[in-house]
């Protein structure tokens, strides 16, 4: 039960941060590098890694997947997507290309997940259900009232 209860709180929380985080707040620390390592100090599971197979950087290249507050965030990830498209189609031989489809496919399946409306919980469906069905209900009665 507690684990459906913490499913329902992240949600909630990934609609929150959509309603008040601006488009700059989620992917303006992308044009930072120092803003970005330190989020991977703090985020470590909201980045995807990537080594570079070739040449003397060994620095990690990092495919972030989370906005600065470090919730899971759908244009985040479709612009991290974006990105290991463009490098699976680089013919320079960077990055290992095995690496690359690991990596490309967990953010496929993360990007998938997150795209999603999110669900409301029960309790408020049935609501909403409710409601809807007492003003359908009143729109049948003035309509057949007015024949």
């Amino acid at each position: 039960m507690a684990e459906k209860e913490l499913q329902v709180l992240e949600e909630l929380i990934r609609t929150v941060s959509d309603h008040l985080l601006t488009k700059e707040e989620k992917v303006g620390y992308l044009s930072s590098p120092e803003l970005k390592q330190r989020l991977y100090a703090k985020f470590p599971d909201c980045f995807m890694v990537l080594q570079k197979t070739m040449g003397r950087d060994i620095s990690p290249y990092l495919f972030p997947l989370c906005n600065r507050a470090g919730i899971m965030d759908p244009l985040v990830i479709k612009i991290s997507y974006k990105l290991v498209g463009k490098l699976l189609g680089d013919s320079t031989g960077m990055f290992d290309v095995n690496e690359l489809q690991r990596v490309l496919d967990k953010i496929t399946t993360l990007k998938a997940r997150y795209e999603k409306t999110v669900p409301k919980p029960a309790q408020q469906a049935g609501r909403k259900a409710m409601v809807t069905r007492m003003f359908n209900n009143m729109k049948n009665h003035l309509t057949s009232q007015k024949d």
